[in-house]
């Protein structure tokens, strides 16, 4: 038996971060922090600025792919706050950057967020990370 997986946009999350915090070699590979200092977010259903104080953990490992670890709090245009974490792999030499974003809220008209499965796709920008977000359906 075979079922499609079918999706729709959810948004497009640009990320701005600083300098970073280079933890090292750990028993899960080198571990390096993006602490994140804002960003937007925009898609059909919600739009609004990523706020500062979040951070994306990133190990990097002997293969040359790298594990994500992203948490922010994302800001509404309206005001609602929603905690957004994302784990994904990224190998540079195959040109693969996917991401599993969750999500939590307890803003009532965003609350269709804490009951979705979403998957993305990642790149590096000239402005920082750029990642597109669909949602499954």
């Amino acid at each position: 038996m075979s079922l499609p997986i079918n999706s729709r946009p959810l948004m497009a999350l640009r990320l701005a971060t600083s300098a970073t915090q280079d933890i090292g070699p750990t028993s899960h590979g080198t571990l390096t922090i993006f602490p994140v200092t804002g960003g937007s977010f925009e898609g059909d259903r919600l739009r609004g600025r990523v706020l500062a104080g979040g951070g994306d953990w990133v190990s990097a490992h002997e293969d040359g792919s790298f594990t994500l670890d992203l948490r922010i709090t994302l800001e509404t245009d309206d005001g609602g706050l929603i905690h957004m974490t994302f784990t994904g792999v990224r190998d540079d030499a195959s040109h693969y950057f996917r991401t599993v974003p969750r999500f939590e809220t307890a803003a009532p008209k965003y609350a269709f967020l804490n009951r979705l499965l979403a998957v993305g796709i990642g790149e590096i920008g000239p402005d920082g990370p750029v990642h597109v977000i669909e949602e499954i359906l």
